[in-house]
């Protein structure tokens, strides 16, 4: 297919500038099928030369999580990770690779290393002469643009690199619906600091708020995205792997997450970040001044890709419904809580580190949860390598949700 644009979405002087994602198909991990995918998207969004110099230091940050093997679907993949160093070292870039794992992991050098080796990206670094960081300092940031924060504590190389390009992993999420580019930079807050935010930004809205503030103190240069294989089901960390057969690109997260929320099915005004962007004027609604280029979207959409528990779907569009009033003032019945399979459980203890309000301790070797402390983040679900934790809902809320099932019908 030519690469030209294939939709272009109307804009009006008071709406956003317009923002190219491009989409290109790529239906494997084979090396020469995802390096030509990502170069062609790169190109169609005006080529790697312009999101960095020659001579500049790129921080190039995946989705590391918790470094575990490609065939899980939680890391992005190692391929797509290599396609856009090597486009980068062509282009005479030094590339460091960043990030800090998940919340209740430290940040320490033995865990970096330990987490890059899992992922595979150790040997993509050394066949491509990038560099693994191991500096585990960080800064307070003043966020002068902040909506909800006022600063963050940002990892160092984020802040010594002259750009930074963001490699992310499609997957759904419990807490934030989707996981792509702007939830990404999530791993620029180093370790444990993770928890407190958490704890700050309670609800699904204000966290989206706060990962957008992330960003805009960052100010990525570049988004590649790795939907070639995703995560369905209950992401980040427990779903299932899913073929999508794409790699996304653009130059805004905002668009790209929208664009790929489409892509699995997902209203983007579902997903709090996006919501997020367009409450500070970042991303229209309605999806004007997004311009689609290379393959058609409307070929590569997975309509039956399924969504995480915690999600509503179409609810938002019961605004008036006095029913669904009552139910938003029960919410704490209708989402799904974490309870224990003790029978999976080996007593890591990861939950209760990670947890960032406390609500989970340890009885002999198996974890207890706090109903009444439980803010439902899901990050002990997240963290959570042994299936251990798994997300059901009460009876009320399993009658919430019959009931608005049927109103929505």
């Amino acid at each position: 297919m030519p690469d030209t644009m294939i939709e272009t979405l109307p804009i009006t002087p008071e709406r956003t500038p317009v923002k190219t994602v491009a989409v290109v198909r790529c239906e494997d991990y084979g090396r020469d099928t995802v390096f030509a995918a990502v170069k062609r998207a790169v190109d169609l969004c005006g080529g790697i030369g312009a999101f960095a110099a020659p001579g500049n230091t790129v921080l190039v940050k995946p989705n590391l999580l918790q470094g575990l093997a490609p065939d899980r679907c939680v890391t992005t993949h190692p391929e797509v990770l290599r396609a856009v160093i090597q486009l980068l070292r062509e282009h005479g870039c030094r590339v460091v690779i960043a990030d800090s794992p998940a919340a209740a992991i430290p940040y320490t050098e033995a865990n970096l290393k330990r987490a890059y080796a899992g992922a595979g990206y150790d040997r993509v670094a050394e066949e491509l002469g990038a560099e693994l960081n191991t500096d585990t300092g960080f800064t307070i940031v003043p966020t002068t643009d902040g909506a909800v924060v006022r600063q963050l504590p940002i990892i160092n190389p984020a802040l010594s690199a002259d750009a930074i390009v963001v490699v992310s992993k499609l997957k759904t999420h419990m807490w934030t619906c989707m996981s792509g580019g702007t939830k990404n930079l999530f791993g620029l807050i180093p370790g444990l600091e993770k928890l407190s935010l958490h704890a700050r930004f309670p609800t699904e809205q204000a966290f989206g708020k706060m990962l957008v503030d992330i960003n805009m103190v960052v100010k990525p240069r570049l988004q590649v995205m790795d939907a070639v294989f995703g995560m369905e089901g209950n992401g980040p960390t427990a779903g299932s792997p899913r073929k999508i057969g794409v790699i996304l690109a653009s130059a805004d997260y905002s668009a790209l997450d929208a664009t790929a929320a489409r892509l699995i099915g997902i209203d983007p005004m579902e997903v709090c970040t996006i919501a997020a962007a367009v409450e500070r004027g970042l991303y229209a609604a309605d999806g004007s001044g997004i311009r689609l280029v290379g393959d058609d979207i409307k070929q590569c959409i997975v309509p039956d890709y399924r969504k995480p528990a915690s999600y509503q779907g179409g609810n938002r569009g019961m605004k008036h419904s006095v029913l669904l009033s009552l139910m938003q003032a029960a919410g704490r019945l209708y989402v799904p809580r974490p309870e224990i399979d003790a029978t999976q459980c080996k007593a890591c203890r990861k939950c209760e580190r990670g947890c960032p309000v406390g609500a989970i301790t340890m009885t002999g070797n198996v974890p207890q949860i706090n109903r009444a402390k439980c803010i439902r983040c899901y990050c002990c679900h997240e963290m959570c390598t042994d299936s251990a934790i798994r997300l059901k809902r009460s009876r009320a809320g399993r009658l919430m949700a019959w009931i608005m099932r049927m109103e929505g019908a």
